[in-house]
């Protein structure tokens, strides 16, 4: 089979969200409609190649011309104003998208780094409003000349595994400004792999797949094969597209996730600490769910809509797929490092555009480019055909290094031996001085050394025994876990849709206790803190009765003030509070003590 019928065997199906405006296409009509910048060295915009001058021919000899310049090509050349957006929202057969507050899930600290990642906005370098429209306008003029959903792919061979390499691109990633998300940027790559082991009839057998997505890395971009949750329609795998973000996802629904703000970071390692702290010293809850508290606690929220209720392309949907090969020996690929949109000039990086299928923002290979099997936690993970004899190898390696061991094992028993000797011949001399010490100390030392060996000989014989056991259950045509290799894998948000007074508070919550802090700390009234408490009492009142709890609340907050209360008490009659704890305690002691007199049967009379 040609790798080019292997990636039509399992190329995937796409499936989108409802509203979402941007598919894959090809990018030769993209860069047409595109002009070509770079920036000079006081970071002013300069144009290299004007819109309508370019093709992927000039983009790849640009890229080698001005190697190591940042280039950047930029689709929409001038963004909607506020008029044209108006009717631009107005039109009738746009695509429209609802869904619930994703404020109203996440707790209100959340809701105020939301508020100030909003303010942020104001001062980043961010894509102009207006831009995602016009490029909605372009893209529909893009597609009246090469309407093809298309692939880029290419097929690796590496570590007993053929890869297939399917890359994704998009004209825009409208996030922000139609899902409520992170950011805007013009183009957008993403990709997913499948792994596939030549089988002992020398057929290629699917059996992992990797998805590139937010919030996951590693072990965690990868299902198997057969995993329940893998979504697959014969030998074709199905990702859930995020709405404007594009990520990929095994299953469909509402993915909750967060981006920490830089400035949070020492929080974030605060809160790590404690929830090691409180999972693992004190062992109180499963550490996944502790640890996404803790993250929402200092991470601003945002939803990842992959609900799959949209168009879909590929096998047995509305659209088919055009696949175009890839390697590093197309030029435009290898020759241009530079970012497929606009680049703003972002500090956070969100905003800008991304490189291509092969290289990062800053010019350096992609490790999904390089190493794919690195990029999925794969190099450590034998082919399923070589797994037997891989077991048998580690069990002779174990083998030998367990007679090693007892080498070992045997010279340094003969060495702890004879210093025992040497120590007990000193200690019968009753030589007590330096050298009885230092011959002490050599004994204790080899004692120790010889405990190592023999824990090292005990681990290695158990691993043997497993290798064992597991070589036997694979010998019986079982198998393990298939999610056995997951850390914490990102499911959809099983939240129901909360109250529809509840999604309006949370969208207003966060705005105003950002407006009450920073009109506290402008006007600094004389007892600020006690009008940030009142602040606070009402914000947190408000919040439990829009979510239907106030009387759980009212409750809650009735023992708080029972506690302060008694808490202020001793502060002011400490001192008679001690006098009366420890009067009791003498009581008490007199008690215990009579008690213990009286039971006691006093002295025989002396005759």
């Amino acid at each position: 089979m040609t790798d080019a019928e292997l990636l039509r065997r399992h190329e995937p199906i796409l499936r989108f969200t409802d509203g979402e405006l941007f598919f894959p296409c090809p990018v030769d009509e993209y860069v047409r409609q595109c002009s070509l910048w770079t920036r000079d060295d006081d970071r002013r915009a300069r144009l290299v190649v004007p819109h309508g001058e370019l093709d992927l021919d000039r983009l790849s000899d640009q890229g080698m011309l001005l190697n190591g310049v940042a280039l950047s090509l930029r689709f929409v050349e001038r963004p909607l104003s506020a008029r044209e957006y108006q009717q631009w929202l107005l039109q009738p057969h746009r695509a429209r998208f609802n869904a619930p507050g994703r404020l109203a899930r996440v707790p209100p600290w959340s809701r105020l780094l939301d508020a100030a990642f909003d303010m942020s906005l104001l001062v980043r370098g961010t894509v102009p409003g207006g831009t995602a429209a016009a490029a909605e306008l372009r893209y529909a003029e893009l597609l009246k000349r090469d309407d093809r959903p298309a692939y880029y792919a290419r097929v690796v061979r590496a570590g007993g595994w053929t890869i297939l390499h399917y890359m994704f691109f998009y004209a825009m990633n409208d996030w922000r400004s139609g899902f409520k998300g992170a950011n805007d940027h013009e183009a957008d790559w993403e990709q997913i792999f499948v792994y596939l082991y030549e089988a002992e009839d020398g057929s290629l057998e699917p059996q992992w797949v990797a998805y590139a997505s937010h919030d996951e890395y590693g072990d965690d971009l990868r299902r198997r094969w057969d995993d329940p949750l893998l979504v697959r329609e014969g030998t074709h795998p199905v990702v859930f597209v995020a709405a404007g973000s594009h990520a990929s996802y095994f299953e469909p629904g509402e993915y909750l996730m967060g981006v920490e703000p830089r400035f949070l970071r020492p929080a974030k390692r605060t809160a790590d600490s404690l929830r090691r702290l409180w999972v693992e010293n004190l062992g109180q809850g499963p550490s996944e769910s502790v640890e996404r508290k803790l993250d929402a606690l200092v991470s601003i929220p945002f939803v990842d809509y992959a609900r799959g209720d949209g168009r879909t392309i590929g096998p047995g949907g509305e659209a088919q797929w055009e696949p175009i090969m890839i390697s590093d020996d197309v030029p435009w690929v290898s020759h241009y490092r530079g970012l497929w949109g606009l680049d703003p000039q972002d500090p956070f990086g969100g905003e800008r555009a991304p490189a291509g299928p092969a290289y990062n923002r800053d010019g350096s290979v992609r490790l999904s480019w390089y190493d794919p099997l690195g990029f999925a936690g794969l190099e450590k993970v034998v082919p399923p055909p070589q797994l037997p004899h891989a077991l048998e190898a580690r069990r002779r390696a174990i083998a030998i290094d367990i007679d090693r061991t007892d080498d070992r094992i045997t010279r340094v028993r003969h060495l702890v031996q004879n210093r025992a000797l040497d120590e007990a011949a000193l200690r019968a001399s009753q030589d007590s001085g330096t050298t009885y010490e230092r011959t002490s100390a050599r004994l204790a030392a080899a004692e120790e050394k010889l405990r190592s060996l023999k824990q090292q000989r005990t681990a290695l014989a158990q691993t043997r025994e497993f290798l064992r056991r597991y070589a036997a259950h694979i010998h019986a045509g079982r198998t393990d876990d298939p999610r056995a290799h997951l850390h914490d894998p990102h499911r959809p948000d099983p939240t129901p849709p909360p109250r529809r007074v509840f999604q309006v508070w949370s969208a207003l919550s966060g705005g105003l206790a950002l407006f009450v802090v920073v009109l506290l700390l402008v006007v600094l009234p004389a007892h600020w803190w006690l009008w940030l408490l009142v602040a606070a009492t009402v914000f947190f009142t408000l919040e439990a009765a829009a979510e239907g709890r106030l009387l759980s609340f009212l409750s809650s907050f009735a023992i708080v003030l029972a506690v302060l209360s008694a808490l202020v008490l001793v502060w002011e009659f400490w001192r008679a509070l001690v006098v009366i704890a420890l009067g009791g305690a003498i009581a008490v002691l007199i008690r215990d003590n009579l008690r213990e007199l009286r039971r006691t049967p006093p002295p025989a009379a002396r005759d």
